[in-house]
């Protein structure tokens, strides 16, 4: 099999990866991913509290991609959210609402006819990167393309396969989103507080893009605020390396490399029990999963606010949150205060992420 990854304009890191990783022999076009880095929400869109909606995403229509010219005839095209409009292809989705540009109206409108097309013949592979991608296939395109779909979790190397010490003057709690308010760092900061009455030395770095709205509230005694304009391989040697808990309180998310990345440094997680969360953090065992105070999702499908994550960070504002910074906090605290529960909950997660990574689809083309 010959494949050739689309060219994106956008390619994230596991975007990437997923061309690294990939049997050489196989992949055509090796150079998309000679890029140092995957690409990130700028400074500007996460600071604005709201995402421009591009015209796919305000009218009601598939995602549709043109055949490469440069692909040989028989090349299988490998493309990301979208299907192609003639010949083989293989679809990777975080989640089957991509397949729509994110605009649930468009999927009431054309999942039947993106049904048949991913039932055809032309579709070689749907790969899923989590079991909630999967269970949303099936759900919103029937037991056929169902039992098409495999996960296939992002592959990344596992950096620490086993905890035996916990980071000196902490616990050290590690935030990391470019988009501070629909990531929660808002209510994390007003929860840090609350936290360290109970322990005084505990620390928190962010790695974000801070507006100076809540330059005063991060001004506060053990918390750390840095600029995310950092490689992933900075991410991982300046700070997860150095840190205990993740706590990433997101209101929205399609998966959550961030966790996947935490639990691959043997990081305990704090996390909002939102769409893929909870097959990477096991409430109670390696950290805990809260409810959050906006669904965004109902179970594995797009819920009624689901539009509204264009405008998420404003609308999140509007919204009281005083109990859930509590509960917040709480979690912070539930995980952090004894230091063998810390230690216990870190070697789970190490092992949580050597299960995920020996995870292997019924059918797998990568080596």
């Amino acid at each position: 099999m010959k494949i050739y990854f689309f060219p994106h304009s956008y390619l994230r890191d596991r975007h990437l990866d997923t061309i690294r990783c990939w049997n050489s022999c196989q992949v055509i076009n090796p150079e998309l991913a000679c890029r140092a880095r995957g690409a990130q929400v700028s400074e500007k869109a996460a600071l604005s509290g709201s995402v421009g909606r591009n015209w796919r995403q305000k009218l009601p229509l598939v995602n549709i991609k043109i055949r490469p010219k440069e692909a040989p005839i028989d090349a299988v095209i490998y493309v990301w959210g979208a299907v192609i409009a003639t010949g083989e292809f293989i679809v990777d989705l975080d989640n089957p609402y991509s397949l729509v540009a994110y605009n649930p109206s468009a999927m009431t409108l054309w999942r039947y006819a993106l049904s048949y097309v991913l039932r055809s013949k032309r579709c070689v592979q749907i790969r899923c990167i989590s079991e909630a991608c999967r269970a949303a296939v099936g759900e919103l395109f029937g037991k056929a393309v169902l039992d098409k779909a495999i996960v296939v979790y992002p592959r990344m190397t596992q950096q620490v396969t086993n905890v035996d010490r916990l980071e000196p003057g902490g616990p050290r709690f590690l935030f990391v989103g470019t988009q501070f308010l629909i990531k929660g760092g808002a209510e994390l900061l007003e929860a840090f507080r609350l936290v360290r009455l109970k322990i005084p030395c505990a620390q928190l770095d962010l790695v974000t893009h801070l507006s100076e709205e809540y330059a005063s509230l991060a001004q506060q005694e053990g918390v750390q605020i840095h600029k995310a304009n950092l490689s992933r391989s900075e991410i991982w040697s300046k700070f997860m390396r150095n840190s205990d808990v993740l706590v990433h309180p997101s209101y929205m998310e399609s998966f959550g490399m961030v966790v996947l990345e935490a639990i691959s440094h043997g990081l305990a997680v704090v996390a909002n029990d939102v769409y893929a969360h909870r097959e990477m953090v096991l409430d109670g065992e390696n950290g805990f999963l809260l409810e959050p105070p906006v669904h965004y999702w109902s179970g594995v499908l797009a819920g009624p606010l689901f539009l509204n994550q264009f405008d998420a960070g404003n609308y999140i504002k509007r919204i009281d949150k005083t109990a859930y910074v509590k509960k917040l906090a709480d979690a912070m605290v539930a995980v952090a205060e004894d230091p063998a529960r810390l230690l216990s909950y870190r070697q789970k997660s190490c092992t949580y992420f050597t299960q995920m990574m020996g995870h292997r689809p019924r059918i797998e083309h990568e080596r």
